[in-house]
């Protein structure tokens, strides 16, 4: 599968004014100033009042995509403040910002209203913020860390506790400007499906490997596979509306007719997707329940100066004890795949 990915003119951007972004920055200082891991520090009562205390443009439209989200699914913002940003890191693993980093504690703050950041034991080692930039090792594979076409697919698809939405801070462009991040939504490629292969698509036909960003180390036969699952769900009475779950490098058809169908479903939503260039202090908000997301390849230099995202999952439900690394945590442990 190929795309263009070339940028769309409908879609519009929440631009903050100076004022905001000076706001924002003295926000980011006064979090810095509160003691503990950021994990323990964002659940405090000192953190929300940060929080509500985001310039009202900015707060304002991050709870109104939180509760209606448009078709697209996609939120972009522009005019974010990301603080003294070093050079591209090139080793898979390293970890240069930490978490009292200006841009660390912002998407923290951004992610609050969403209902505040998870992470995941088996991924980046439990990280709430991820760095996101070109390793020459991973260059060909399907990950974050790689520069090759990277298709559609629903943030950490195999995982019962997927983030309800998926957050990306651009600190670094790549030096061509070519990197697309590619949105596409089931509310707009699902009409483009015949009647069969949208009922096809909500059966229990298909599975999905484990991703490769929480497998690494592991030989292909070795990455587990969920139980059947669906890949089109109705939504809850309270947020009706079709939901996607799908990874079209992990997630496969139990037989030659459900995979026939996912791969309609994967060329519709190329149809209809969208492609965003971020550039520094842009952040891009995406809906995971609604929208697939992907990567246009792109070549680094590896240089210190390659393409460089802070990425992050905001989560809105409750997280009980069982599935979690420690009591009172936001980090998922290694088993919490069968306590889900």
């Amino acid at each position: 599968m190929t795309t263009t990915a070339e940028p769309r003119a409908d879609l519009a951007a929440l631009t903050l004014d100076p004022a905001d972004t000076k706001r924002l920055e003295g926000l980011v200082q006064v979090a810095a100033r509160l003691t503990g891991p950021l994990e323990e520090s964002l659940q405090t009562e000192a953190f929300a009042v940060l929080a509500e205390r985001l310039p009202a443009r900015l707060r304002e439209g991050i709870e109104s995509f939180r509760d209606t989200p448009p078709d697209h699914g996609l939120l972009v913002v522009r005019g974010l403040p990301v603080g003294d940003i070093p050079t591209t890191p090139s080793a898979y693993g390293s970890n240069v910002l930490g978490e009292t980093h200006p841009s660390s504690l912002l998407v923290a703050l951004v992610a609050h209203p969403l209902g505040g950041l998870i992470g995941y034991e088996d991924e980046k080692s439990g990280a709430l913020v991820h760095d996101v930039y070109p390793v020459p090792t991973d260059a060909a594979k399907p990950l974050n860390s790689g520069s090759t076409l990277f298709d559609f697919h629903t943030e950490n698809v195999h995982h019962p506790v997927r983030p309800s939405h998926l957050g990306l801070l651009c600190l670094r462009p790549d030096h061509d400007r070519r990197a697309a991040t590619m949105v596409a939504s089931v509310r707009e490629a699902e009409p483009l499906l015949t009647a069969a292969d949208r009922e096809l698509l909500r059966t229990d036909r298909y599975r999905s490997r484990f991703p490769l960003s929480f497998t690494r180390g592991l030989a292909e036969e070795e990455r587990p596979v969920t139980e059947p699952h669906p890949v089109l769900m109705d939504g809850p009475a309270d947020a009706p509306g079709t939901r996607v779950r799908f990874n079209m490098h992990n997630t496969f058809g139990t037989d030659p007719e459900a995979q026939a169908a996912l791969e309609r479903l994967n060329r519709a939503m190329h149809t209809v997707h969208r492609a965003v260039r971020a550039d520094r202090g842009e952040l891009l908000l995406v809906d995971n329940r609604i929208v697939v997301h992907g990567r246009s390849d792109f070549t680094p230099r590896y240089d210190g100066q390659d393409r460089w995202l802070r990425r992050f999952y905001p989560y809105p439900g409750e997280l009980r004890a069982e599935v979690l690394v420690r009591a009172g945590g936001r980090v998922l442990s290694k088993d919490s795949y069968a306590r889900a």
